[in-house]
């Protein structure tokens, strides 16, 4: 008994495995747990916070004040005669009509602008976990062709082998399938690394641990644009965030004039104390800031907000320019990487599946070499290939354009 106890006991205590994390994950909602965890994106929101935070400290009114004043403290003996008077008082500082309103419509474009750099990082984040999502599929067919190769790679080289037992084919012929196969297990090998690779930056964009294993569930298939390119544009162009930006900045250049203009205008004060003779009493005094000394200060500051105006003005045309340059690129892209796809799918793919079919009738009646095939059989593996990889082309031109001209600043 107490030997099957410590067995027990050193059983329980053995080190034990870590269940593996594993997660179906599709092209959507890739993109939504990269929203999720993305540290740049958490910034961005709090930025809009911070923003927010900021608009309320501006557009508040200024901090009242609470005072005692003395007056009447003689210093000599006559004056000494006449007690002294306290007042208690509190004083409200009021600003000119219209400037916290103004301040507060400044403080709101600072929070859009907040909002817009975050909804133009969220487009930008799903344009590259598209396209590392888009490259883990195209590497997983590479490695599926690549398996598929090996395989067929076997069953010729065992019919060769069986030929050559039967001196109907030389060894030369053996040697050379011996080869194709040591350079396809390379190939394999390699495209193997790259698919692991490829998750791992996945992985990272989407922040899944690297433990994490991963099943893509969407397919590598082709999608047609939703609508007519020149619609897409003129939508993409009324929804930007990029120039939606740039139209904020403008705004905000002609509000900052607006307050500049306004500062010329005198702040008030109000007070109101009650005498320490006459209680019950009270007394109220308006007092005037002027910037009577100050005019440099508002020449400068309405020189600096002519000159963000300015700035603004140039940057929106800048970013209108970029925004069509880019979208125009991408559209150029979609079409190029679509014709080639057609290409195969037209022609391409059927051709070379039936020449396959051909050589595979003519190798079993003995009218066809192991290599003639072998190089037959490679040719339409790699037509197949490069068919998914104008799929990946075409697939990412589509992830590009929806991202395009959002990267300006």
């Amino acid at each position: 008994m107490p030997f099957l106890i410590l067995f027990l006991c050193m059983v329980l205590s053995g080190p034990q495995v870590a269940a593996i994390n594993e997660v179906n994950l599709s092209l959507e909602e890739a993109v939504a747990v990269a929203f999720d965890h993305e540290p740049g994106l958490k910034l961005l929101k709090e930025q809009r916070q911070s923003a927010r935070a900021s608009t309320l400290i501006e557009s508040a009114w200024p901090a009242a004040e609470a005072g005692v004043s003395v007056e009447g403290i003689g210093f000599t003996e006559l004056a000494k005669q006449n007690d002294p008077e306290y007042s208690l008082g509190l004083t409200q500082p009021v600003p000119f009509p219209g400037k916290l309103s103004l301040k507060s419509n400044i403080g709101e474009t600072y929070e859009q602008e907040a909002s817009l750099r975050l909804e133009r990082g969220k487009i930008l984040l799903a344009t590259q976990v598209k396209k590392a999502y888009l490259k883990c599929l195209l590497s997983h067919q590479a490695v599926y062709f690549l398996g598929q190769s090996l395989e067929i790679l076997a069953d010729i080289q065992e019919n060769a082998l069986a030929r050559y037992s039967l001196g109907a084919v030389p060894y030369s012929e053996v040697l050379r399938l011996k080869m194709e196969m040591a350079r396809s297990q390379n190939d394999l090998y390699a495209a193997r690394q790259e698919l692991a690779t490829d998750l791992s930056r996945l992985k990272l964009l989407v922040g899944l641990e690297e433990e994490t294993v991963i099943h893509l569930t969407s397919p590598l298939a082709f999608q047609d644009l939703p609508d007519k390119p020149e619609v897409l544009v003129e939508k993409a162009r009324l929804f930007s965030p990029a120039l939606q930006l740039a139209r904020v900045k403008k705004d905000r250049s002609e509000l900052l004039i607006k307050l500049a203009l306004k500062d010329r205008w005198p702040d008030f004060s109000l007070s109101v104390f009650a005498p320490s003779r006459r209680w019950g009493a009270a007394g109220f005094s308006l007092g005037v800031n002027f910037p009577l000394f100050s005019r440099k200060n508002l020449k400068g500051e309405k020189l600096l907000a002519e000159s963000e105006k300015q700035k603004a003005s140039l940057g929106q045309k800048a970013a209108e320019r970029f925004f069509e340059s880019q979208k125009k690129l991408a559209l150029a892209g979609i079409d190029q990487t679509r014709q080639q796809v057609k290409i195969f799918e037209e022609s391409l793919l059927e051709d070379s599946k039936a020449e396959l079919e051909k050589a595979l009738n003519a190798y079993r009646l003995g009218q066809l070499d192991s290599l003639h095939l072998l190089d037959l059989f490679q040719a339409t593996r790699e037509m197949n290939f490069e068919y998914q990889r104008a799929l990946y082309f075409y697939l990412c031109a589509l992830a590009d354009f929806y991202s395009a001209g959002e990267d300006y600043e």
